[in-house]
């Protein structure tokens, strides 16, 4: 959930963060030191910071992993739409669209094979993420892990281990199939 709602609350910082859609130096470089702040904080500390705000469970976990999606998609996104042929937009535009309408139409179709891709990727990294955050606190597998390990139960720890060995292979195989029928 964290993944999503990160990867999709991202999209308008992105648009906005681009110097070819957004010609205001001063709305690039706020959208710039936005996400650049937010992509410094780790994951740990954005979790930790939830923790606080939200109390532990499993809701401070998804805020961090939609912090850190958010900020690491982002960048990638500004700078995969800043690479994108302007042909189309700028066609539109003197059409009578609106800029935003313009980026559905023209821009969109273009960067969305690489936003896809890279967003099932920080999916995959975000399920290992997962099991970690879950020591501050966060909820998850990690808590889990967690308790496991202060209980010396150290087959149920394999155990957990092994499972998100697997889940995570699978993620990946199914993750990388979707990235070669994408790009």
């Amino acid at each position: 959930l964290g993944s999503f709602i990160g990867s999709i609350l991202v999209v308008p910082f992105a648009m906005l963060a681009s110097t070819n859609i957004i010609h205001s130096r001063v709305v690039v470089a706020a959208m710039r030191l936005l996400l650049s702040i937010i992509r410094t904080l780790p994951t740990l500390v954005s979790a930790l910071i939830a923790t606080y705000i939200f109390g532990l469970g499993t809701l401070a976990g998804t805020t961090a992993i939609a912090i850190f999606t958010f900020a690491y998609i982002g960048k990638i996104l500004y700078e995969e739409i800043e690479t994108v042929d302007m042909g189309p937009f700028e066609a539109m535009e003197a059409m009578g669209a609106t800029k935003v309408r313009a980026f559905i139409s023209a821009i969109v179709p273009q960067v969305l094979p690489s936003y896809l891709s890279n967003c099932l990727f920080c999916f995959e990294g975000n399920v290992r993420y997962a099991s970690i955050l879950g020591y501050v606190g966060a909820g998850g597998l990690g808590l889990i892990l967690n308790e496991k390990i202060g209980w010396r139960e150290y087959a149920s720890v394999g155990m957990i281990l092994l499972a998100l060995f697997v889940t995570v292979f699978i993620i990946e195989t199914i993750s990388r199939a979707a990235r070669k029928r994408l790009v």
